[in-house]
């Protein structure tokens, strides 16, 4: 809703698109012939063609099992409209902030980690495992510790914890499936949310909150901590580069100053929040984003389609 709010002051028409609805309001692909792919996805105001509306900003659409599937065949249900819905924005063209595909392999772990380390991000020593003695025996090697966290973004992975040799807690945890055994940074957290080439910073001190290791244990205080700061410029080219090499338009990264002066790479969220960010530093990141999306993108960022007839529609 609020990035409708700052499209509407530009003098643009927002249309909200509900992935959870298209049951009852529809998709259509029309394919072959000799003529590329055309597709249709509803919404409470009509059907509309992504190549042909400025823009479409894709955050956090439900998952396929949240949808109402039919119930007399709701395996079937599932996995037509998860393979409908995912092939059609992947051949549908338009700009997409971000484009699904792309943020969908980004939002992997392992392959942040990696890419960043590939673009020059200092990237802490990292684990991946569902063994307890092998996560003991890394974090072993670490004067400062380790912590544990989750490859996903469920809200059942929980915090950020320390590894405690021993804990049984370990065990548990890794019965349930692999983790990320990670090398303690300590140090300030930063949050920068990224849109377009735009670069927008703040510092955070997990301290302040009772936990070192999770900003999000007790958020009312941390965020009283909250300041903006400028990153070094060679910081932001190398995080530009990671957004360009995962192939994302909007991005909120988390890394950690160091107490020398360097920086740790520790995550990039796709779909993270930015109004709390706003409000804490007064960076014009609902502003910025609203631009992005009514500029349309560049040709070479828009995936062609055969029709050319712009809408000032923005579902």
């Amino acid at each position: 809703m609020a990035v409708a709010l700052q499209v509407a002051d530009l003098g643009l028409r927002p249309v909200p698109f509900f992935p959870g609805r298209l049951p009852e309001l529809g998709l259509h692909a029309r394919l072959g012939g000799g003529r590329a792919a055309r597709c249709l996805l509803g919404t409470r105001e009509g059907p509309f063609d992504p190549s042909e509306v400025r823009a479409v900003w894709w955050r956090r659409a439900p998952p396929v099992t949240s949808w109402p599937l039919d119930p007399a065949n709701p395996g079937l249900a599932e996995a037509e409209w998860s393979a409908a819905l995912s092939g059609a924005i992947r051949v549908a063209g338009g700009f997409w902030v971000n484009d699904p595909g792309a943020e969908e392999v980004a939002r992997r772990k392992l392959v942040q980690l990696e890419a960043a380390r590939h673009v020059g991000l200092p990237v802490p020593r990292t684990l991946v495992t569902n063994d307890p003695a092998r996560a003991e025996a890394f974090a072993k090697g670490f004067r400062g510790g380790a912590i544990v966290k989750c490859l996903g973004s469920t809200a059942d992975g929980g915090f950020t914890r320390g590894l405690v040799p021993g804990d049984a807690w370990l065990s548990e945890r890794l019965r349930t499936g692999p983790a990320i055994v990670q090398e303690r940074v300590v140090g300030l957290d930063l949050r920068v949310t990224i849109v377009g080439r735009e670069v927008f910073a703040m510092s955070l001190d997990a301290r302040v909150g009772g936990d070192p290791d999770d900003v999000r244990v007790d958020w009312e205080k941390v965020s009283a901590s909250a300041r903006p700061v400028r990153l070094p410029e060679a910081v932001r080219r190398k995080l530009l580069a990671l957004m360009r090499r995962l192939g994302l338009r909007y991005g909120a990264v988390d890394l950690r100053r160091r107490p020398g002066g360097g920086f740790a790479f520790l995550e990039v969220n796709p779909g993270g929040q930015w109004m709390h960010a706003e409000a804490a530093t007064g960076h014009p990141i609902g502003a910025t984003l609203a631009r992005l999306l009514a500029s349309g993108g560049t040709p070479a960022e828009r995936r062609p389609r055969p029709t050319a007839r712009p809408s000032p529609w923005l579902p």
